[in-house]
């Protein structure tokens, strides 16, 4: 008798290692990878800072050294042509920063010293407002007025460049800022004007 409830014991406990063993398995995922890491606040304040760089200004090209005597070299294949942002489709002839995809030159005229002094003040509180705009119970007021003046104040200048770029991000999700596409146009900074000199400007780092 004592027997029959040993073998029913073993048996019992076979059948929970059993389940045990399979619950283990079933619920095993295939790792993908390192977990991401939650950004936080200060992670995306930091990623603000590009925001403030001044773009780098473009290396001058070097002229083509002349010959004497001309010499016949293998017909060269044409090289591809230097890709331009295009106008959205949505409003022919705006431009938006986002269209900048990889390194491009942008031109930009020089401010003079006191505007030069306002605008490095006035862009870097833009910035750190934009910042603070993510904070919960939080808006983007402060930032999109700054953004605004600095576009009004120095249209062609560097500075207006970066603010139309935080407006862009900012009136992807918040509608009640109106902004308009006009505002974020940036077709005037492709090409050269009097008093402007170029810039290599990188794409934005998300």
């Amino acid at each position: 008798m004592n027997s029959i409830w040993v073998k029913i014991a073993g048996a019992a406990v076979v059948i929970v290692l059993v389940i045990v063993v399979l619950g283990r398995f079933s619920g095993e995922k295939p790792e993908s990878g390192p977990p991401q890491k939650e950004k936080t606040f200060y992670d995306t304040a930091d990623r603000d800072k590009q925001f403030r760089e001044a773009p780098k200004p473009a290396e001058p090209q070097q002229p083509a050294a002349e010959t004497q005597t001309p010499v016949e070299t293998p017909a060269e294949q044409p090289s591809e042509p230097v890709q331009q942002p295009q106008p959205t489709a949505q409003t022919p002839g705006v431009v938006l920063p986002s269209s900048i995809t990889k390194a491009t030159t942008l031109y930009f005229i020089p401010l003079e010293e006191t505007d030069q002094i306002e605008a490095d003040k006035l862009l870097p509180w833009a910035v750190a407002n934009r910042s603070i705009g993510r904070l919960p119970m939080m808006q983007y007021g402060i930032m999109v007025k700054a953004c605004r003046d600095i576009m009004q104040r120095w249209p062609d200048s560097w500075h207006a460049f970066r603010a139309k770029q935080m407006l862009e991000e900012v009136s992807e999700r918040h509608a009640q800022y109106n902004v308009t596409p006009q505002e974020l146009d940036i077709s005037r900074y492709l090409k050269t004007r009097r008093g402007a000199e170029p810039f290599t400007v990188e794409p934005v780092q998300k």
